[in-house]
């Protein structure tokens, strides 16, 4: 059977034992429970995705048969060439990798619990009552929505080959009971692709789960530059008069280096490597060798365009209600 039929089965199963279940609200983290570990389906389909290596060189076999379709010797090879494409592909399709980097994959994330000395693996395969010559077998898969009880995530694999012998694959855990689902992509050469797609996941699962950061300026508004002034140098006035337009200002060096390390997705901004921008006390420079106020120095050209920048805004303080008056 086609490894797409038999993941579309798979789905099908999946999907009846998710309905067995009463679906929770969806996990913040995919990896929740944090104390728990997770028992997956150990028949993992593996689906092949387009060709980007030999997709180039079916684009060339074409462009040569239009520029050659005045000889007609040549011709004729290049329309024999073209009718071979499609049993050179399915000959090249690789039918027995699935079977190869299910067990492999089971075997490497096996070797990486051995690894850390964990009697506790966070990811546990299923294998009761099925034997070796089930697995990627729809026997196998038709039994899912009778164990979806004890089965918490199925998975599959799509792979594609991208050049020589390097092979890129991405494998997605979907959680059975609520849907959610996680993936995770390894390029590497063939015999080494279950290595790499089991060090991802091992990785993820056991590595330390890290409080998210606060954000340093929680009570500031950043703002880009005018849209005019996108990526290119503006004068300190200029900057000036837009920030005031915005009800906002300049930022200070020490509030530009904070936001700096906050990061554009951690509620700060994104400065070039090698840049200037307009501060309160001058120019800060990206490329300067010391940090903080090292970073600084005075701007003695305020009408030239010498620097990129970034507007701050802080919400005005609530008003305190007035206070009770004293009783005589």
């Amino acid at each position: 059977m086609p490894l797409q039929r038999l993941w579309a089965g798979a789905v099908r199963a999946a999907a009846l034992g998710a309905a067995l279940v009463c679906a929770p609200a969806w996990s913040q983290d995919f990896r929740d429970p944090a104390d728990q570990p997770f028992t997956v389906w150990p028949n993992i389909p593996v689906i092949r995705a387009s060709d980007l290596g030999e997709y180039g060189q079916d684009r060339q076999l074409i462009a040569d048969l239009h520029a050659d379709k005045a000889d007609p010797a040549k011709v004729a090879a290049a329309l024999q060439a073209v009718d071979a494409l499609q049993g050179h592909h399915e000959r090249a399709a690789l039918a027995e990798l699935g079977r190869s980097l299910n067990v492999q994959l089971i075997a490497e994330l096996d070797r990486q619990a051995r690894r850390i000395n964990t009697r506790s693996p966070k990811l546990r395969f299923d294998f009761a009552d099925i034997t070796p010559e089930q697995l990627q077998r729809p026997s196998a898969r038709d039994d899912l929505a009778g164990r979806a009880g004890r089965i918490t995530l199925a998975a599959y694999i799509t792979y594609t080959r991208l050049d020589a012998a390097l092979v890129q694959a991405t494998a997605t855990l979907v959680k059975l009971r609520s849907g959610a689902s996680q993936s995770f992509t390894a390029t590497a050469p063939a015999p080494l692709l279950a290595e790499a797609l089991a060090r991802e996941l091992f990785d993820y699962f056991h590595g330390t789960r890290f409080s998210a950061p606060r954000n340093p300026l929680a009570g500031a508004q950043w703002l880009t530059a005018a849209p005019g002034h996108a990526d290119r140098l503006v004068s300190r006035n200029t900057a000036l008069r837009y920030c005031q337009s915005q009800n906002a200002q300049l930022p200070t060096a020490h509030e530009l280096e904070v936001a700096e390390a906050a990061g554009f997705y951690g509620g700060g901004v994104a400065l070039r490597q090698a840049g200037v921008y307009h501060v309160q006390a001058g120019l800060y420079d990206t490329a300067a060798p010391l940090d903080g106020a090292g970073r600084t120095r005075t701007n003695h050209l305020a009408d030239v365009p010498n620097a990129y920048y970034y507007c701050i805004r802080y919400a005005p303080a609530p008003a305190r209600p007035p206070a009770p008056r004293a009783r005589r």
